[in-house]
Order: C-alpha cells, then structure tokens, then sequence
C-alpha cells in the first residue's frame, strides 16, 4: 500500500551538473586534467594519471573498467595497479569533488531542500558529492547521525529526510581494525573494516559540522578504504578481506531500505538518473516487483527512452514537462 502523500526521489549524475561536477562523457579527461596540476601530496597523481591514460584512454568508463580487469585477469602490471595507480584514482574523484563541492554554491540543490523536499519523503543517489547533503541539513531536513540510512552515534541525529546513498559517498571511509595500526589487539566483533563507515573531520565540517567529531574516525593516522562503487560493469558491494566478505550486509541494508521507500512512495521522481544496465541493481528497483507510485522522468535527452522502458515493464510513467534539473527545480518550486 502506499504512503500517503510520500515521494522517493532517484538523482543520478545530471542532477548535479548545475553544481559544477562533471558529466560522465568528460569525467574522465577532466579527472586527469585536475589530477596533473602540480601539488604536494602523499600520491604521485601526475604519474598515476599519467600511465592509466596510456594505457586505458581517458573516459572514465574505459578507465575504470581497465583498472578493473587488470586487477581481476592477473595482467602484467595488477600489482601495480592495484597497489599505487588505483588506490590513486579513487582518492583523486574524492578530493576533486571536494574542491568542487566548496568552490561552487548548488542553488538548485538549495531550493529543491528548502522548498519541495517534504518530510518522510525520500531521496536515493548515485551520486558521490555531497552538495545534496549540505543543503538538506541547512534546511534542517536532514543530520548526518541517521540520514543517510544508518545510525552513526555520537553525531547529530533528527533526520526529518532520509538521504540513502547507494554507490557511497565521497565522506565515507572504511575504518581497518577500528584504527589500530601496532601492537597486539583482538579483532572488533564487527570485523576488518566495522560496521559502518566513519566521517572524517574534514568532511564533516565540509557538510556545515564544527566542532563535531565522529568517534569512529580515529585520531591518529590509520588505513581506510573509500567504499565508493564504481561505475563498472560488475559492481562488488562488498570488502574482499582475508577473513571473508564484509559489508555486504550494509549494502543489502541500504538497498532494502530503497526499495522499501520506491514502494510504499505515491510518487517517484527520477531526475538525472539514467537507467543503464551496466547498472543493472539499480535499474531493478524500478523495473522488478510490485509498484504502484507513478514515476515521473526529468533525464534530459534520455527521459523518453527511460519512459517507454519504465512503461514497457507496466509502469505508471509520465515524462516532466521540462528535462533538465534546474528548470524542473524551478517549476515545482512555484506549484
């Protein structure tokens, strides 16, 4: 049965194009671009970007994907790649989206938290920024503690909005053994990487947080992995580790967690979201199982292929009269 009068939003990658991050056609190049601006830091990114271009090409698919198959076919340079040039990549994406993310202000993003968000209602992403998640919290609609669809103690709760990121977040990181980096220690019961991940200081005052602190996030210097899911064809939600697969059990949660929300919405607005099927668990949350809400399509040039798939699986469609983000913003805004 329905929810009375809740919606689920579904944003993908356009939804945040008026807010400066980049599309998926020229993510790649621009990725490496900022990547070779000359800088002290711990990752030689020249280098990285250097190499990963010559040998996968710079769209970030293609990248991606090399990266991937180098590492799961044994290739000549795995260990390489494995060990250096990937783990480069994805803290390049993370501190790329973050200069973007302080640099450019999501006016729409704004507006669409302040005036048409509701309460109960629900937003899922495949997005890694957190410009979203800024602007809901200044409109008091959502908190870090429990907004993004996991308890996180000891950081502010109250969240009136769920935001439930399904391919992570560029402020979430994977704690290795609770930041225990020498000595003897037992195992945390909840395993290698715990049960949830940890927000950096920076982060969270990135999201409008001071003097806050995630007790989760050691004080120390320790390892974490990003646990952000990369647009590639076969898509891991879930740590390997030599003690066996971890946090696959999170990611089910979450996942639960928007399939829930999609069936029991009246409404569901899918704005920037392109239902490819390299995506293909995303896709299912819209074409699998029982769903009586009636979608709406805002995607650009893809909103009418996305509405004759949506309909062709019995789905209650309709295309938004206007198709980009920013302008669907601003005449929902007025309704």
């Amino acid at each position: 049965m329905a929810g009375k009068g809740r919606t689920t939003y579904i944003f993908g990658a356009g939804a945040s194009l008026h807010a400066g991050y980049p599309p998926v056609k020229t993510m790649g190049s621009e990725l490496l671009e900022w990547m070779r601006v000359p800088r002290e830091h711990p990752y030689d990114f020249a280098s990285s970007a250097d190499y990963l271009e010559n040998r996968f090409g710079n769209g970030i698919e293609a990248l991606l994907e090399g990266v991937e198959r180098s590492i799961r076919k044994h290739e000549f340079d795995r260990c390489l790649i494995a060990n250096v040039h990937k783990p480069a990549l994805v803290q390049a994406i993370r501190e790329w989206f973050g200069e973007i993310h302080q640099r450019n202000q999501a006016h729409s993003y704004e507006v669409f938290a302040s005036k048409i968000v509701l309460p109960g209602d629900c937003v899922i992403t495949f997005n890694y920024d957190v410009s979203l998640d800024s602007s809901l919290r200044r409109a008091g609609k959502w908190a870090v503690g429990d907004g993004y669809g996991f308890k996180a103690e000891g950081l502010p709760q109250g969240s009136l909005v769920k935001l439930l990121k399904l391919h992570g977040s560029m402020n979430w990181l994977a704690v290795m053994f609770g930041g225990i980096t020498s000595g003897g220690f037992r195992l945390p019961a909840q395993g290698v990487f715990g049960s949830r991940p940890a927000i950096p200081d920076d982060d969270l005052r990135a999201l409008g947080y001071v003097n806050v602190i995630d007790s989760s996030w050691p004080r120390n210097s320790t390892t974490a992995q990003p646990p952000m899911i990369l647009p590639t064809s076969r898509k891991r939600f879930y740590f390997d580790t030599n003690l066996g697969r971890e946090w696959g059990t999170f990611w089910d949660r979450l996942w639960r967690s928007a399939r829930y929300a999609i069936r029991t919405s009246d409404r569901i607005v899918v704005c920037g979201y392109g239902l490819h099927p390299i995506d293909k668990r995303g896709c299912n949350l819209l074409l699998t199982g029982e769903l009586s809400g009636e979608i709406e399509v805002c995607s650009w040039r893809e909103t009418d292929g996305i509405v004759a798939d949506l309909r062709a699986h019995g789905r209650k469609t309709k295309a938004a009269k206007h198709r980009s983000f920013v302008d669907w913003v601003r005449i929902e805004a007025e309704i």
